[in-house]
């Protein structure tokens, strides 16, 4: 997890670099974005994070389901089916 935060602080600390170095409107537009991108990132990681626990915590308080019936009957659809027509030439 601590990896995935890196990705979001390293971007929000290259805009804080870009709107520190930089005092055009072309920078401060690029830094803003890079904040941006770094808090849509770090929500997402969050819903993300979220989501694993809650996954994890249903899988391991869930039962295992019971095997599959085993297939005891034929199924002749399978073996009866009707012919392909002949392919037209083209």
């Amino acid at each position: 997890m601590l990896k995935q935060a890196a990705v979001p602080a390293a971007l929000a600390l290259a805009g804080a670099v870009v709107a520190l170095l930089w005092d055009s409107t072309a920078a401060r537009a690029v830094a803003f974005a890079l904040f941006g991108i770094a808090c849509v990132v770090a929500v997402a990681l969050v819903f993300l994070a979220v989501g694993r626990s809650e996954d994890a915590e249903r899988a391991a308080s869930a039962p295992s389901p019971p095997p599959p019936p085993p297939d005891d009957h034929e199924r002749p659809a399978v073996t009866r089916r009707r012919p392909r027509p002949p392919r037209r030439p083209s």
